[in-house]
Formats: C-alpha cells, sequence, structure tokens
C-alpha cells in the first residue's frame, strides 16, 4: 500500500514538474505585452505604411480636380506617456528600419553607467540598455554629435546586430536610414559610416564645437580600411552637419568599438 502510495506521490511530482517546464517555456517563447514591445509594433507599422503608395485613380474629362489636400498634424506612433510610466528616464525612441533595432533610449542624470547594466525598466540586466551619456549629450539631438550606447549582444539584441547589417553586401544601401522619435518630433538621419574605432571617449576625446577637431575626426573615420568598414564614398559630411553616432563592441575584437555614424537630413514636427 505504501509503495502504491510513493507510486501515486512520484507521479504527481513528475507531472507538477512538467507543467512548470511548459509555463516557463510558454512564457519564454510568448513574453507578456508591455508598453516597450506595443510601441515596437507601432513604430515599425508607421514606417511600413509610410513606404507604401496610396492608391489613386486617373481622373476622366469631366472630373473636377479634387481640393488641394492638407497635411495632417503629426502624431508621433510612441506612446511617451506609456513609456513613463514604465521608466521617466525614457526620453526618445531609435529604429533602423528592416533591423533588430528598435529600442527606448535612456539617460540618468549624474550616473551615466547605470544603463550599461540595468534594462529599460530599470531593473538589473547585463544586456543593459540603450542610453546616453548627461556628462555630454543634451536630450534634445541638437549637439553636434550625439553618442549612443548600446550592448554588442550575440542574440542580436540591443545593438548586437549591427555589425552583421552593415558589414553584408548592400547592408548599408538597404538600412541607410536610422529614425530618432521625440515627443514632438521625429528626426530622419543617414548612415554614412559603419566603422571599426579606437577604444577612445570620443566625446571626452574631441570638442566637436571646434570646426577644425570636427573635420579632423571625419577625416579619421573616412580613411579607415578594414574588412568590417562600410563608407558611403559619395556622402557629403561637413563640420556643420549633425551626427548621431551609434557605438558598440567589436565583434572580434575587445580593443575595438564599431561605429555606425549618420547625418541629420530632416525634422518632422507637431505644428
Amino acid at each position: 500500500m505504501k509503495k502504491k502510495r510513493w507510486y501515486i506521490l512520484g507521479g504527481g511530482l513528475l507531472l507538477a514538474a512538467a507543467v512548470l517546464i511548459g509555463a516557463a517555456l510558454w512564457i519564454q517563447t510568448h513574453p507578456a505585452e508591455t508598453a516597450e514591445t506595443r510601441v515596437q509594433a507601432a513604430v515599425a507599422e508607421h514606417v511600413a505604411e509610410r513606404a507604401v503608395p496610396p492608391a489613386s485613380t486617373a481622373p476622366g474629362p469631366e472630373d473636377t480636380p479634387a481640393p488641394e489636400a492638407t497635411e495632417p498634424p503629426y502624431e508621433s506612433p510612441v506612446d511617451f506617456p506609456s513609456l513613463w510610466e514604465m521608466n521617466s528616464e525614457i526620453y526618445a525612441w531609435l529604429y533602423i528600419p528592416g533591423t533588430e533595432v528598435n529600442y527606448p533610449i535612456l539617460q540618468r542624470e549624474g550616473n551615466d553607467k547605470f544603463y550599461l547594466n540595468h534594462n529599460s525598466q530599470g531593473r538589473y540586466s547585463d544586456g543593459g540598455a540603450v542610453f546616453t551619456e548627461s556628462a555630454y549629450n543634451s536630450k534634445d539631438f541638437t549637439d553636434p554629435v550625439t553618442l549612443v550606447y548600446g550592448h554588442y549582444m550575440r542574440s542580436g539584441t540591443m545593438f548586437g546586430s549591427l555589425q552583421a547589417t552593415y558589414t553584408a553586401e548592400n547592408g548599408m544601401a538597404e538600412h541607410q536610414e536610422i529614425i530618432v522619435y521625440l515627443p514632438e518630433q521625429e528626426l530622419h538621419y543617414q548612415v554614412f559610416a559603419a566603422v571599426p574605432f579606437n577604444m577612445r571617449h570620443i566625446l571626452y576625446y574631441n570638442d566637436f564645437r571646434n570646426r577644425k577637431v570636427f573635420e579632423a575626426f571625419l577625416e579619421q573615420v573616412m580613411s579607415v580600411r578594414s574588412i568590417n568598414a562600410s563608407i558611403d564614398g559619395e556622402a557629403e559630411v561637413t563640420a556643420e552637419d549633425q551626427l548621431l553616432i551609434l557605438s558598440t563592441c567589436l565583434r572580434g575584437d575587445s580593443k575595438q568599438r564599431y561605429l555606425v555614424l549618420a547625418k541629420r537630413m530632416a525634422d518632422i514636427s507637431a505644428p
């Protein structure tokens, strides 16, 4: 009788363990929807809709010309209020169409290392978050150079896909646009270089308000020769441009960084 009871108990424990393992696997493959995942979907849909031309019909000989359509007011696809409920230090959103880069940008005043090992919800995470440094950059992207950091993750998350994206054949041509969303504005950048670079802190060692320093930096970037370098030789970039630089680790060489550089091309703002 005791033996039978042990069989029943053992079977129950095995069943409970199977249920727990199954639940864990389901959670991993079906992550709970959050404000961040909703924004990721909305941003991707927003850009996809922009790429589809509106349907039109050719007017007949007796058709009266339609009145000129007025441009609808700008409405950001990013639900910033929902993101702020999750973390008030989210101030922008970064998206590279057609890639995995689709993340909030954060900044913690007075502690620029915080998001090296904390995620966008402010919780400890080896993957960290995408962030800028308050010591060097404002939050309005008006600095001569805005430097955005993200870890190289082998899973491809954060900035883990940048090097594979821009070293691929036609990678730059297919992913030349970067979009930064702010609460009342979206900024469009054009990538002109993706290169390995030294470990020196770019904003600490370069005063980009100095034209000669800016030009020397651009010359250094455009002269990089490496199997991992992709440069648009026809791009016109000057010290008058505002740059966005994405910085991560270089795969295969811990003594270098991997930079994606883009210049600001256009803005879309709320009226």
